[in-house]
């Protein structure tokens, strides 16, 4: 079985960033919970229109994410 980890889309990076610059505030995206979730790798493909992709599972919810945001892939 093959984990990885899944980095956010731009527009949630781009809400939190909108937010640390309200409150004037900057965090540490590395310890992000959105980007430090574990999650079972299933497969890769490439579609005509939507380019490389990655299927991911976590807690039994399986989603088509884009292969660039797929990172620390692991076999256990």
């Amino acid at each position: 079985m093959k984990i990885c980890k899944v980095r956010s889309d731009r527009s949630t990076c781009s809400a939190c960033i909108a937010t640390q610059e309200m409150f004037n505030v900057v965090d540490d995206c590395s310890k992000c919970k959105l980007n430090t979730d574990i999650y079972e790798l299933l497969q890769i493909g490439t579609g005509f229109w939507s380019g490389n992709y990655a299927m991911v599972q976590k807690d039994g919810k399986i989603t088509k994410v884009s292969l660039s945001r797929v990172y620390d892939v692991k076999e256990i």
